[in-house]
Parts: structure tokens; C-alpha cells; sequence
């Protein structure tokens, strides 16, 4: 079948969802083209939830504060996309999705499913991830200033230098997440769980950390460098843990249980 161009794409999105997705049911072979395209200038109030845009090719669209909660997003290809404030809560935009220089700042993405996907150059500043699938994802240096990550699954994530600073990362799974140089300074980690993850280099300066009961067994960390004279370790589990040059002068290790620590001659 010959593809259509981009204008009769918009006018399907125009007739409605339903007529959109019925249409991609009958047309599966076809990979919509909605690049260049200003949805939230065309379509009233972006409302586009529920809509299937699985492998559509958007490049270069705009599509602030739209509507787009239980989208299935599936492989589509978005590069340099403002999805600034737009909700994407419960969207699927998972199988190893490349989100290239997409903005999500202020965007809802509660519940997304993210699985393995690639959002190494996106901006997700004062993004809200709560319940988020965030499983493998490669979000290296991305921007997470603020983010709400509260009970997200970032199991296996790449945080690489990521700025997180502020952010709220409470009851987060963060197991064998690579955080190293990562920037969690006055972040909120009270209850996440940091089993086997890399946190050289990284920034806790002050970070919430009282009371979080998965924070330990630092034995399987490497804490050299971090030099964060104001964290919070309260109640952590250090045992083991390697803090040879550690400067940890100044922060509050209330019930702190210490065997075995390793430290520098």
C-alpha cells in the first residue's frame, strides 16, 4: 500500500482516536509519518489517549500538554520532540524505544512502562515517574532535576552522571543501577533499595537517607571518593563497606551498624 503523506494523518488524527485506531487495525503495515507536525496547535487539547501510534515516525513535532495516557507508543521514533507537560501516565513506550533529545519536563509519566528504552538525552526536570517502569532504561546524564521517581523500577538502570539532584526517589528500586557520578545531591532515598549498585563517584550531598532499610549492606558498594561531609546514613547497614578516603566528618550515622567496615590504613 502506498503511504500517505503527513496532512492525512493529522485530519485521521482529527476524526478521533477510535477512527485512528481503526484505521491502524486495518493498515498495520503502515508506519505513520507525524513529523514536523504541531499537534497541540491542530487538535483541541490534545486528547489522545488510548491512541495507537506503535513504530509512527514523529521527528521534530510539538505535542505539549497533550493527552496521551494508555498510548501505545511501541517502538515510535521520537527525536526532538516537546513533550513538555503532557501525560503519558500508564503509556507503553517500551522494546528498547530511542527517545533522541525528547523534552519531558513537567510531563506525567505515572505508571509509564519504559522498559530498556533509551532516554540518555532527554530532559525530564520536574518529570512525575510514580510507579514507573523503568527497568534498564538508559537515562545517562539526563536531566532528572526533580524529578518524582517515588516507587519507580529502576532495577538494572543506567544513571550514569545523571543529575538527580532533589529528586524524590522514596521506595525506588535502584538494584544493580549504575549511578556512578550521578548527582543525588538533596535527594529524597529514604526506603529505596541500592542492592549491588554503583555509586563511585557519586554526589549524596545532603541527601535524605534516615531510616531507609534497604540502603545497606554498603559492603557491595564502592564508596571510595564520595567525600559527602553532610549525608544522612542513619540507620544504614555499613558492614563491609569500603570507605578508604571517605570523608564522612560531618554526617549523622545514628544507629549506624559498622562491622567489619574497611577502611584506609
Amino acid at each position: 500500500m502506498v503511504d500517505m503523506v503527513d496532512v492525512d494523518y493529522l485530519t485521521l488524527l482529527e476524526s478521533g482516536v477510535e477512527a485512528w485506531n481503526y484505521w491502524r487495525e486495518k493498515n498495520p503495515e503502515i508506519k505513520p509519518n507525524l513529523s514536523y507536525v504541531e499537534l497541540s496547535a491542530n487538535l483541541d487539547n490534545v486528547n489522545l489517549s488510548h491512541v495507537n501510534l506503535r513504530c509512527a515516525k514523529i521527528y521534530f513535532a510539538e505535542l505539549q500538554n497533550a493527552n496521551l495516557t494508555n498510548a501505545d507508543l511501541r517502538g515510535t521514533d521520537f527525536t526532538i520532540v516537546d513533550l513538555s507537560g503532557a501525560d503519558l501516565s500508564h503509556a507503553d513506550l517500551s522494546d528498547g524505544l530511542f527517545l533522541g533529545s525528547v523534552e519531558f519536563s513537567g510531563a506525567n509519566l505515572s505508571g509509564v512502562n519504559l522498559t530498556r528504552a533509551d532516554l540518555g538525552t532527554c530532559v525530564i526536570s520536574h518529570g512525575l515517574f510514580f510507579r514507573a517502569s523503568l527497568s534498564g532504561v538508559n537515562l545517562s546524564h539526563a536531566n532528572l532535576n526533580q524529578a518524582s521517581l517515588r516507587f519507580a523500577d529502576l532495577n538494572g538502570a543506567n544513571l550514569c552522571g545523571a543529575n538527580l539532584s532533589g529528586a524524590d526517589l522514596c521506595g525506588a528500586d535502584l538494584r544493580e543501577a549504575n549511578l556512578f557520578g550521578a548527582d543525588l545531591s538533596k535527594a529524597d532515598l529514604r526506603g529505596a533499595d541500592f542492592s549491588d549498585a554503583n555509586l563511585a563517584y557519586a554526589n549524596l550531598s545532603g541527601a535524605k537517607l534516615a531510616g531507609a532499610p534497604n540502603f545497606g549492606n554498603l559492603g557491595i558498594y564502592d564508596l571510595s571518593y564520595l567525600n559527602d561531609r553532610r549525608v544522612n546514613l542513619s540507620n544504614a547497614n555499613l558492614n563491609g563497606a569500603n570507605l578508604s578516603e571517605v570523608d564522612l566528618t560531618d554526617a549523622i550515622l545514628t544507629s549506624v551498624k559498622v562491622p567489619d567496615i574497611r577502611v584506609q590504613n
